[in-house]
């Protein structure tokens, strides 16, 4: 086997469009470490695989990456979720993820996602966005060079 389809195509292409379409970063839900600075964003993969095509080598299929927003004010999370889903569906947020292999399918799920932490609220709001890929997935066998068909010599 070689050529195993890597998630991190498709992550590291969502970082850079969501940094190039609103100037912010663009981080992994529930990672170690300290989040960045209000306002961020995070992902997750909710939907890994949905088959589109029968699997065989190059098989196109479709992936679903939950994208929320986070900060201190409920109107501006909502403010960058519209930025980020807006430039997910323009020309240019296309364009820029088709030259990483990868096609915006649909947005959906649009909304508030406030979540409760300790005595107060984090602000939060956000939506799916629904990928095509192409597995890059190459299995290494042999090849037939000749055969013959019946017969004898």
């Amino acid at each position: 086997m070689s050529n195993d389809f890597d998630y991190t195509t498709v992550t590291s292409a969502l970082i850079k469009a969501i940094k190039e379409g609103s100037g912010y970063p663009l981080i992994a839900d529930n990672s170690v470490g300290d989040p960045p600075p209000y306002p961020y964003c995070s992902y997750t993969i909710t939907s890994p695989k949905i088959d589109i095509e029968r699997d065989y080598e190059g098989a196109i299929f479709e992936l679903v990456v939950s994208l929320t927003w986070h900060g201190t004010s409920s109107v501006g999370v909502l403010n960058l979720a519209k930025k980020a889903e807006s430039y997910l569906k323009s020309s240019q947020g296309r364009s820029f993820l088709e030259k990483q292999g990868i096609v915006v399918v649909s947005t959906m799920n649009f909304s508030q996602r406030d979540n409760f932490i300790s005595i107060d609220y984090e602000r939060t709001a956000g939506f799916d966005v629904q990928l095509r890929v192409r597995d890059t997935y190459v299995d290494d066998v042999e090849s037939i060079e000749e055969f013959k068909i019946g017969g004898t010599n």
